[in-house]
């Protein structure tokens, strides 16, 4: 049983003594591939432009109608994530040796993007100061019965508000993207030094950075859960922007183990042109790409300017601002 889990962890159920035994360039890999590897490239591609189009309207939109800098760099950075993730993850479709490179660097686009959009909420009620106020004012209470712990402690109570404890939750959030970059570095220098000889220290390194994650997680659901009912954000449709972004993170990080499973458990086979393993991130990054473009597509019909308050310069959006006006004064 020991020996079959190791297996499954480091190595593979599977033995392709006649299959590839290494990761070949990119242009020897795209010069063997098959007829279906070639039609999911060229559909990938297809899909990664238009993922890159949506995203260019998006970033013309936000620096044409959004007014504050800061405000206008934070949704910047968001509505980069699906084009970014979509990029990489092709880019690791036409070259199988930069597959890992493109996991850590999306992952570490996640944590930031975790981060940002904390500041985001911070800049909407202009400062933790003001966002504590207002809290108060609605008697709000900190609710800690948040993923990813609600399913494990259901009991978890409520904590009073505090200024103290909101910035805890500040650096819960912000000590995820730091440990991440820290990670990310040694994860590179192992690769590249040892390879496939380095498989399970990098194993290892993840399941020891997924605490720090899982904190993270865990500090932006918190903060995100105890303002969701205040009405400035309901005009700014911050909560779609968070729900979007978490569920995009949850499926971009379930993905890679679960390829990595299926892969070393032999339903890939043995492979043709590419490995086992490498043939199933391929199939794993084709349906990233296509996770990329309807997280742009579903942000674009759901955020659209003139329906959120973000958009303060956009002409229909002018009656959702004074709104956003109306609420300040009268708390």
């Amino acid at each position: 049983m020991f020996h079959t889990v190791l297996k499954l962890v480091a190595d593979s159920l599977l033995n392709c003594t006649d299959g590839p035994t290494g990761i070949v360039s990119a242009r020897v890999y795209l010069s063997r591939i098959e007829v279906t590897f070639i039609v999911t490239l060229l559909g990938s591609t297809l899909i990664s432009l238009a993922t890159a189009c949506l995203g260019v309207l998006h970033v013309i939109y936000i620096s044409f109608y959004v007014t504050q800098r800061y405000r206008r760099a934070f949704i910047v950075y968001l509505a980069g994530t699906a084009p970014f993730v979509s990029t990489l993850s092709l880019v690791a479709m036409y070259m199988p040796r930069v597959w890992f490179l493109s996991h850590l660097l999306g992952f570490l686009y996640f944590s930031i993007a975790l981060w940002v959009i904390i500041c985001l909420l911070m800049n909407i009620f202009e400062g933790r100061q003001k966002m504590v106020r207002k809290m108060k004012s609605g008697c709000s209470r900190i609710s800690v019965q948040t993923p990813p712990l609600c399913c494990v402690f259901p009991c978890l109570p409520k904590l009073e508000l505090d200024q103290g404890r909101i910035r805890f939750c500040e650096m819960m959030v912000f000590q995820a993207p730091c440990i991440r970059l820290i990670f990310t570095i040694l994860s590179l220098i192992l690769y590249f030094e040892y390879q496939d000889g380095a498989i399970i220290a990098l194993k290892i390194l993840d399941f020891i950075s997924l605490p720090s994650l899982l904190i993270g997680v865990y500090g932006t659901h918190i903060l995100v859960t105890t303002v969701s009912n205040l009405d400035e954000l309901i005009l700014y449709r911050y909560i779609v922007v968070f729900r979007l972004l978490d569920f995009y993170f949850m499926f971009y990080g379930i993905q890679q183990p679960v390829f990595d499973f299926l892969a070393r458990s032999g339903v890939f086979g043995c492979g043709t042109v590419l490995p086992s393993l490498e043939t199933a991130f391929f199939w794993k990054n084709f349906i990233v790409v296509i996770e990329s473009f309807f997280v742009s597509l579903i942000s674009t019909i759901l955020l659209k300017p003139s329906r959120s308050a973000f958009f303060d310069k956009y002409p229909s959006s002018r009656s959702v601002a004074s709104s956003v006006v109306t609420c300040e004064y009268s708390t």
